[in-house]
């Protein structure tokens, strides 16, 4: 176990949360109504580019958090 700055650690713990939260209203998307064979229902238009985008943001994230946290 090796010992870490508590002001290094909250940076990197608030960079991943701003990327989780971003990925998580991406994936909110747009509501609108998709018309089904039934009638129409309730949908979300996401953009495939942006949450590849956003999950790529999260996943740097996690990286930078194993470089800098998982030596030891």
């Amino acid at each position: 176990m090796t010992a870490h700055s508590k002001k290094d650690v909250e940076s990197l713990m608030q960079r991943l949360q701003e990327r989780h939260e971003a990925l998580v209203e991406i994936m909110r998307g747009r509501e609108s109504m998709k018309l089904t064979a039934t009638g129409e229902v309730p949908a979300l238009f996401v953009r495939a580019e942006d949450i590849r985008f956003a999950v790529d943001d999260v996943a740097t994230a996690l990286k930078e958090i194993k470089a800098r946290l998982g030596k030891g």
